[in-house]
């Protein structure tokens, strides 16, 4: 197992994300389209598949990681994912085709937020979700240096500026946040 995908699928990691239980309170349905915006290692990816009978798009820039996901697809017998190699800041995905899109620690590290914003609110239906999960902004036996992160008010204030409402919020342990968004549709 590669480096990236062992602090991934660090243990402590895993059960504090809690995967399978954070996609239901995020609101994942067995009807839902699911993206996943920097998909990883598959942490979120591969629950979503078992959770809908939809489509689970699992964007990636890295092509090791989309190896390891369909790798593990494969093993698992999910023929609903899709892996998509992302170039540049578009994502090859129709418009208004996705319910929920994720972003899981993947907000922080994103240079251009609203570039890729504009691009999840392009790819989001009518009623769709955007997750975000992130690191709280504090020292933590996980993640960036605090200096690094982004806290709660931080992303509320970057997805309002670039048109998105929050809709739902809750912790995932004490490394991280969960903040769901919906199109501002005024």
């Amino acid at each position: 197992m590669q480096s990236k995908q062992l602090k991934l699928e660090n243990p402590l990691r895993l059960s504090e994300l809690n995967p399978s239980e954070t996609l239901q309170k995020i609101g994942l349905l067995d009807s839902h389209v699911v993206c996943d915006i920097g998909a990883g290692s598959g942490v979120f990816t591969l629950p979503a598949a078992r959770i809908t009978k939809n489509k689970v798009y699992a964007l990636e820039i890295s092509d090791e990681m989309l190896s390891v996901i369909g790798h593990k697809a494969k093993a698992e017998g999910n023929t609903n994912i899709e892996l998509v190699k992302v170039k540049d800041d578009i994502f090859s995905l129709s418009d208004h085709s996705i319910d929920i899109a994720l972003m899981v620690t993947v907000l922080h590290e994103i240079k251009d937020k609203v570039v890729i914003l504009a691009e999840v609110k392009r790819i989001l239906n009518d009623d769709g979700r955007l997750a975000i999960i992130e690191f709280h902004k504090k020292e933590t036996p996980l993640g960036p240096p605090p200096g690094h992160r982004m806290g709660k008010d931080e992303t509320i204030n970057t997805l309002n500026c670039s048109d998105f409402i929050e809709f739902n919020r809750f912790d995932l342990a004490d490394n991280f946040y969960c903040l769901v968004f919906k199109r501002n549709k005024a």
